[in-house]
C-alpha cells in the first residue's frame, strides 16, 4: 500500500503524535456510549490536523471510512473523562 495524506477535523486541539495514538486505539473500539456520541455530534470541530498515514493507519482509515472523524472525536471526549 501507498502512504496517503489524511485530514481530520477535531473538537480538541491535539498534536499529530496524540492523533496517531488515538487513531490506533480505534482498532479496539467495541462499544459506544450514546450520551457521549451525542456530545460529539453537537460539538464544533474547530481544529484541523493533516498527517501522512502509514500502511497500518491507512487500513484503519479505510475500515471506518467517512465516520473516522466521528470515532476519533468520540475517543477524544471519552478519553478525557467528560462523561455525564
Amino acid at each position: 500500500m501507498k502512504a496517503r495524506r489524511a485530514t481530520f477535523y477535531l473538537c480538541k486541539n491535539i498534536d499529530s503524535r496524540r492523533l496517531r495514538y488515538i487513531l490506533h486505539k480505534l482498532e479496539n473500539l467495541e462499544t459506544i456510549n450514546p450520551e457521549i456520541l451525542k456530545k460529539v455530534i453537537e460539538s464544533k470541530k474547530c481544529y484541523r490536523r493533516t498527517i501522512i498515514l502509514t500502511d497500518e493507519e491507512l487500513k484503519i482509515y479505510e475500515k471506518y471510512g467517512k465516520a473516522i472523524n466521528l470515532y476519533l472525536n468520540y475517543l477524544l471526549v471519552n478519553e478525557d473523562g467528560e462523561r455525564t
